[in-house]
């Protein structure tokens, strides 16, 4: 109870502070943080309430960044699982896609929604996730595993079920999660998006699950042959993978040893339907490719909305 009192109180005197202070100088000044997360002693000894695309700051580093949080309400002692989400390309702006279903399953299922939002000075050779495990690309990793750390702090996180999703670029900044933090992560799923060839770094020193959806007309992140950067933007990030070669990548990584590869219409659109299992760890490797569907977000995939299928992939890992 006294801690309970106490985390009213602070929230109290938070309520009465300016808040220009929560804006770092990397962050559009004309951004206002809604959220700023309290930390309790035992936050499974109290409930959670449901909050709604709260921005929301924390200090990564001595850098002020910024995430979108949906909460769900929950009791005393219930564990929330945790998604993180990567926008794309230019989309720090604009929301994450199918993001009010997802928040809304996510009151249903009891998990939380980071939304995380990418600096807005990175320049086009960085890219606004950093890729390839460059020197820099730890920033980002930072900044994730910051976001689970800050919560954990103020509710109760299941960190067994800590995962990330990904659209178009930060479809691809998944796969760094995927290489670098996997001991903590338990499973990625994303579209539209590849990873390097011959990444720097990538490590299995945790199991972690893999899904990917992507579209076979995709005239952005092409499916079938390998590409590279154009010259000047994200430079030492190498050549990028076609996406079959990338999912042998993560089978073989993971030491999976059956496969199973079906493909059947659905609502006109016919899907070839990838899985590879008896992986280490219980994992498994699952791959959607959507003969009709380009670079955009698909609402279904198979004959199933794109969130829960992602969810219910998702839900069956633990770390």
């Amino acid at each position: 109870m006294a801690n309970r009192i106490q985390a009213i109180l602070i929230f109290c005197v938070f309520l009465t502070m300016p808040l220009t202070g929560c804006i770092g100088s990397s962050i559009d000044n004309s951004i206002l943080v809604d959220e700023i997360l309290i930390e309790v002693e035992d936050p499974c000894l109290l409930p959670s309430q449901s909050i709604s695309q709260s921005m929301t700051s924390i200090s990564v580093n001595g850098v002020e960044r910024m995430f979108r949080l949906s909460v769900p309400s929950s009791d005393v002692g219930t564990k929330l699982a945790l998604i993180i989400a990567f926008h794309g390309g230019g989309g720090s702006e604009e929301d994450f896609q199918q993001q009010n279903q997802f928040d809304q399953l996510g009151e249903q299922q009891k998990f939380i929604m980071a939304y995380a939002i990418a600096e807005s000075d990175r320049s086009s050779s960085e890219g606004e996730w950093y890729l390839n495990t460059a020197a820099t690309s730890r920033d980002d990793n930072d900044f994730t595993e910051s976001i689970v750390d800050e919560l954990s702090n103020s509710y109760c996180i299941d960190e067994d079920r800590l995962y990330a999703i990904g659209y178009s670029l930060g479809s691809m900044y998944t796969y760094e999660i995927a290489c670098q933090l996997n001991d903590r992560f338990a499973a990625v799923a994303s579209f539209a998006g590849t990873m390097p060839v011959n990444p720097e770094t990538c490590v299995l020193s945790g199991n972690i699950a893999v899904m990917h959806i992507h579209g076979k007309l995709d005239y952005i992140i092409d499916y079938d042959d390998d590409w590279d950067w154009k010259d000047g933007e994200h430079e030492g990030v190498g050549t990028m993978s076609n996406i079959p070669g990338m999912i042998d990548f993560w089978a073989e990584k993971s030491n999976c040893q059956n496969d199973n590869t079906n493909s059947h219409l659905f609502d006109g659109d016919e899907v070839e339907h990838i899985v590879h299992s008896d992986c280490d760890g219980d994992v498994r490797i699952e791959h959607y490719g959507m003969e009709a569907q380009e670079h955009t977000w698909p609402d279904r995939v198979d004959g199933t909305y794109t969130y829960v299928l992602i969810w219910e992939f998702l839900n069956e890992f633990t770390n």
